[in-house]
């Protein structure tokens, strides 16, 4: 069974569910349903037996109504990308019915091997300054030929400052990532592939340097040879569209330069970027001559959230990308809400909060 032939990697389970088969996949369904809707994925269908979802070039997931229990078949496009797939069914199974998760066994677990499959170990290669605030950093990989520009995030995956023997994370009997936890967490914050080339096994990406960050931190006393394990590719892609609305600070610049470099040459919109000492910052972020940049000192953009909301109300049919501190992000989803764009036209994240 494939459900599209675009995705051909597959893997199934089905589960018996002891009491409230009917009630306990309806939760499931809505909960499901409801998280595709936030994250503006299509649904593909959607009655009382049955939800299938698709994830944009990553793959499908389904699940069914069945007598005492429901099936799952996912399909993906990459093995990392069905392992993602799974990986986050496993962990709302394991929120909203804890029972079920436990006893989740998919088809392909013969094949799982003892570390998370999206777990990469690379090589520091150089570490170069950017502007005032930015660090970038080069590293090598084996294998990266799944960063692809549908999947520009990743995760790097730091262990804690001074830890000599890091336990990584591992895969349960269901599928999912255990993650360690207490003295041996990982810090595992969320960056941007700035630059690949996959053949060579190389990637650039830049952190902005703040002071108390982990990954600042490490950066600063990172060096050429050293170990880095990132996890990914995750989501968030570069949008395949000729008019935009993008806003952003300081930690969204390396994304908004990547979107912006890619931007067909006739594109039309406005992006407007926020730094402590705006366009003094040095980033270096270029835009189709059809797209209009503004640079502004975060001193004076309080009203960032309004200027973003204003400009998507004159122009409501451009894609809209908006990625900040959390205080600004938040009235901005609201009014979204309120006005749902279409599937893939929207993207709007919280990349930090204030302390």
């Amino acid at each position: 069974m494939t459900i599209n032939p675009s995705f051909p990697i597959e893997a199934y389970a089905t589960l018996t569910l002891a009491n409230q088969a009917d009630s306990s996949f309806s939760t499931l369904r809505q909960a499901m349903a409801q998280q595709a809707r936030e994250h503006e994925l299509q649904i593909r269908e959607d009655t009382d037996t049955a939800l299938c979802v698709e994830v944009a070039s990553f793959g499908q997931l389904r699940i069914t109504a069945q007598e005492n229990g429901f099936s799952v078949y996912i399909s993906a496009a990459l093995p990392d990308r069905l392992f993602m797939l799974k990986d986050g069914f496993s962990e709302n199974l394991e929120q909203l019915l804890p029972e079920a998760a436990k006893a989740l066994r998919w088809s392909d677990s013969a094949t799982q091997a003892s570390l998370p499959p999206n777990l990469h170990f690379t090589t520091v290669q150089s570490i170069t300054p950017i502007g005032t605030a930015f660090l970038r950093v080069r590293i090598n990989g084996e294998d990266l030929s799944s960063f692809q520009d549908d999947a520009i995030h990743f995760r790097l995956v730091l262990p804690p400052a001074g830890c000599g023997e890091p336990v990584w994370p591992s895969l349960s009997e269901n599928g999912t990532t255990v993650w360690p936890k207490g003295e041996n967490a990982l810090h595992r914050p969320v960056y941007t592939t700035r630059w690949i080339d996959r053949q060579a096994g190389l990637m650039d990406f830049d952190i902005f340097l703040h002071d108390g960050g982990r990954a600042t931190e490490w950066v600063r006393s990172a060096s050429v040879g050293e170990v880095l394990a990132i996890a990914g590719p995750g989501g968030g892609g570069i949008p395949q569209v000729s008019h935009i609305l993008l806003f952003a600070d300081e930690t969204a610049f390396p994304a908004a330069a990547r979107i912006l470099a890619s931007l067909p040459a006739d594109s039309q919109g406005q992006a407007t970027l926020v730094a402590a000492e705006g366009e003094a910052c040095g980033y270096p972020i270029s835009a189709p001559k059809g797209v209009q940049l503004t640079w502004r000192v975060r001193r004076d953009a309080s009203d960032l959230a309004e200027r973003a909301l204003s400009a998507r109300a004159a122009q409501p049919a451009h894609c809209f990308w908006f990625a900040s501190e959390k205080s600004d992000v938040t009235p901005v989803r609201q009014a979204i809400k309120a006005s749902p764009p279409a599937a893939g036209t929207s993207y709007i994240a919280a990349y930090w909060s204030k302390p």
